[in-house]
């Protein structure tokens, strides 16, 4: 068993230590996090638009002005999810760089709509209509543009600010006043940079970075990762991070959160336009039918252990796992490092992927509208919600139910070393 244990660290735990410590994955998790009350915000204004049989209770032309009067919400912030990850990039990078992050933000955003199109076709008019910038790739179409023109614009623009090409002014000058002009010529040649590559992009026969990196990156990329093998082997790795003890959702998000944010995003856009949702597996897909898996050990616990201190680590951890929060049984049951519960703590999550895939895939559930609900949304209201019908919150009870069967026998056999260890204690 020690051999067993210290090959699995010897392989996983530096894996998960880079991708947990990352300077550029840690940036882009804190950047997910601040677009996160954005998304969120939207998501209520689209859960009262399309409220689970909100159509029979109010009239339908009550109902149109209510969506009129809300819509403009979900426009303005979800479906601009893109230019303020950007921003938020931007902001961060900035930050670590020891630079008034502010500028960052600023340099990030303007970045972003540098290399966005001004122009749309519009159905009936001869030609391109100018002077406007496409909704399209400033939502989820755009994330992945956003992510790369962040970066590499807060690159240049941070390597600019600890170059000798900055305006200083003598130290009298308040410095309010010495920032501003400081971040002038590292912003311009940022800019200039970005124009330069704009204007290359615009010959080719993509037009724009947007079409070039929704066409080669993001589309094969989100086929990729909202596939029924990659979300298995994702929950695999989130789980085996949790059992050495590192906070599996936090790594794995890093890298998944850009293909998943996107996916979620796609189902909002083709919901708002009355059609739809594309993706299963989105942000949502775990957050409100994944994660919760430990809720099944705590209810094996609860039920068959006969250990003191299963029994009391179970009834501890009901209120947080009502949240969704699963320290409490993980490292008080323990599951890091217990090799006789790892088995079942991987295998429970596939079985949560696979049913609920299933599920969706049979069209038994509804596919996630694209509502970006807190993960701390209590289960059967999290999965009414996701998906806009009960069954939502039924698919979580049969996930759950059959969650405890699998790790039944486990539990059991822990249960029993548990109390042949406390019966040794007490005599």
């Amino acid at each position: 068993m020690d051999v067993l244990q210290s090959r699995i660290e010897k392989v996983l735990l530096p894996i998960g230590t880079w991708l947990g410590e990352n300077r550029y994955l840690t940036i882009l998790r804190k950047a997910f996090m601040a677009v996160m009350p954005l998304t969120i915000t939207g998501s209520i204004a689209l859960i009262i638009q399309f409220f689970p049989f909100i159509d029979k209770i109010i009239p339908a032309d009550i109902m149109m002005e209510i969506s009129n009067f809300l819509g403009v919400v979900s426009s303005a912030s979800l479906s601009l999810a893109a230019l303020f990850l950007c921003a938020s990039i931007g902001y961060y990078y900035t930050k670590e760089e020891g630079h008034e992050a502010l500028f960052g933000a600023i340099v990030g955003f303007s970045s972003f709509l540098i290399v966005t199109p001004l122009e749309m076709a519009v159905e009936g008019l001869e030609g391109m209509l100018s002077g406007v910038i496409p909704m399209t790739w400033l939502g989820g179409q755009g994330l992945f543009v956003a992510i790369i023109i962040g970066f590499l614009s807060s690159f240049l623009f941070n390597k600019l600010m600890k170059s000798r090409y900055t305006i200083k002014l003598p130290d009298s000058v308040p410095p309010m006043v010495t920032e501003p002009f400081k971040v002038l010529i590292p912003q311009f040649l940022t800019f200039i940079v970005l124009a330069a590559i704009r204007y290359g992009i615009s010959f080719t026969a993509f037009g724009d970075i947007h079409t070039l990196v929704f066409d080669i990156l993001q589309t094969p990329l989100m086929a990729l990762g909202t596939s029924l093998p990659a979300s298995i082997i994702v929950v695999i790795f989130i789980q085996l991070m949790w059992f050495m003890g590192l906070h599996g959702q936090n790594i794995a998000g890093a890298v998944m959160d850009p293909i998943w944010q996107a996916a979620m995003i796609a189902n909002l856009t083709a919901v708002q336009n009355g059609g739809t949702p594309q993706y299963i597996f989105t942000s949502q897909f775990f957050t409100g039918f994944i994660w919760m898996q430990f809720s099944s050990l705590i209810i094996a616990c609860l039920i068959f252990a006969k250990s003191e201190q299963l029994k009391a680590v179970g009834k501890l951890s009901i209120g947080s796992a009502c949240f969704n929060i699963s320290e409490p049984i993980v490292f008080g049951g323990p599951v890091v490092f217990n090799f006789i519960l790892l088995i079942p703590w991987v295998l429970s999550m596939v079985v949560y992927v696979i049913i609920t895939w299933a599920s969706m895939a049979l069209g038994i559930c509804p596919l996630p509208l694209g509502t970006n609900i807190p993960w701390t949304t209590p289960p059967l209201i999290s999965g009414w919600l996701i998906t806009g019908s009960p069954m939502g919150a039924v698919l979580q009870i049969v996930n759950v139910i059959v969650g405890i069967f699998v790790y039944l026998p486990f539990v059991k056999m822990y249960d029993k070393q548990l109390v042949e260890e406390e019966s040794r204690a007490q005599s």
